[in-house]
């Protein structure tokens, strides 16, 4: 069985509900946790009656289109994150967003070098399946490693912040009142369920596929509506656990 963590896409839907609810007035995670429960309910509907079958009808091209929706929306996350950088610099000063643009720039460009690798005439077979499996990761711890350089710390290159005692996100309290909005909204929140369920149930189906592929030279059983069935009770239990702990995917 196959389960797919939530992708690129998915982050987009949560971040377009969050400016949603601040537009209307509504408290975000109630709303998440009965667009989640929502989800969770169809997910289970859609596995029970064998609709991951109709996958079948997709084509190579859609596959295409929805994997460069993914890397679409990570360039578009990447490019806004440098943008800002350049937007919070003193105008007189812009030694910051300029080497936290060269460090991007160069973490792509070592990304691509170590990827090349393994089309490339060098090593045996086994030692280009490594350096295109493990080369990615390492180029990034060594880029962060860099980044911890007192004359890059001196800089100020924006990091991620994390607070220094253990506290949920935000501070924000343990508990979710998740019946605190009315019925009406608790019912309306299975329209945005509609979009999320068939998000995941794209991502989902389009990636085992693909994984599936037989130059991957992989097996799979008839398992398809089973995974469907097991996400939608995965997806359901995260959200109870928003409602008792405030924990959100």
């Amino acid at each position: 069985m196959a389960f797919i963590a939530p992708t690129g896409l998915t982050l987009a839907f949560i971040s377009g509900l969050y400016r949603f609810c601040n537009l209307q007035g509504l408290p975000f995670f109630p709303v998440y946790t009965w667009v989640g429960l929502w989800t969770s309910a169809f997910m289970i509907i859609l596995g029970l009656e064998g609709s991951s079958k109709w996958i079948r009808l997709c084509t190579h091209f859609t596959d295409e289109v929805f994997n460069a929706l993914l890397s679409l929306n990570f360039i578009n996350e990447a490019a806004n994150s440098l943008k800002r950088n350049f937007a919070l610099a003193d105008p007189t000063n812009l030694t910051m967003p300029f080497v936290a643009l060269a460090m991007a720039l160069g973490t792509f460009w070592c990304t691509m070098k170590v990827n090349a690798v393994s089309t490339s005439r060098y090593f045996n077979e086994k030692i280009r399946q490594g350096f295109k499996d493990f080369g990615p990761v390492v180029v990034i711890i060594s880029m962060t490693l860099l980044n911890l350089h007192p004359w890059f710390q001196s800089i100020g290159v924006p990091t991620l912040t994390v607070p220094k005692v253990f506290e949920l996100a935000g501070g924000r309290n343990f508990l979710i009142p998740f019946m605190s909005v009315p019925l009406k909204i608790r019912l309306l929140c299975s329209l945005p369920a509609v979009l999320l369920t068939s998000l995941f149930f794209m991502d989902h189906n389009i990636s085992v596929r693909l994984a599936n592929n037989p130059n991957n030279n992989l097996k799979k059983g008839e398992a398809y509506n089973m995974d469907m069935v097991a996400l939608g009770l995965l997806t359901g239990g995260v959200c109870r656990k928003a409602v008792c702990f405030s924990i959100g995917r």
